[in-house]
């Protein structure tokens, strides 16, 4: 049986890409890219999966706007929706 990596393997990486907003309003005003934005640390039963493409939903749009301030996660915003993972 492999021996599973670890958090620490070095071939893991400590950062990605990532689309995030930490004020609401117009995505074309709000919306910022981050080339190094970090990862979380990775607990022993999680996985890190490299992903290629995503969607940006139209939740996400009315999350960014406002529409669920009262109700959202604090600013800055970079939700599971909006990581771009490009290694």
């Amino acid at each position: 049986m492999a021996e599973a990596a670890s958090s620490t393997d070095s071939t893991i990486p400590t950062h990605t890409k990532a689309w995030y907003y930490s004020q609401h309003g117009k995505p074309a005003d709000v919306l910022k890219f981050d080339p190094n934005w970090p990862l979380p640390q990775l607990k022993d039963d999680q996985v890190l999966i490299k992903v290629i493409a995503v969607s940006l939903n139209p939740i996400d749009y009315a999350r960014m706007r406002g529409n669920f301030k009262d109700t959202d996660p604090h600013l800055p915003v970079c939700t599971k929706h909006l990581y771009f993972f490009l290694f």
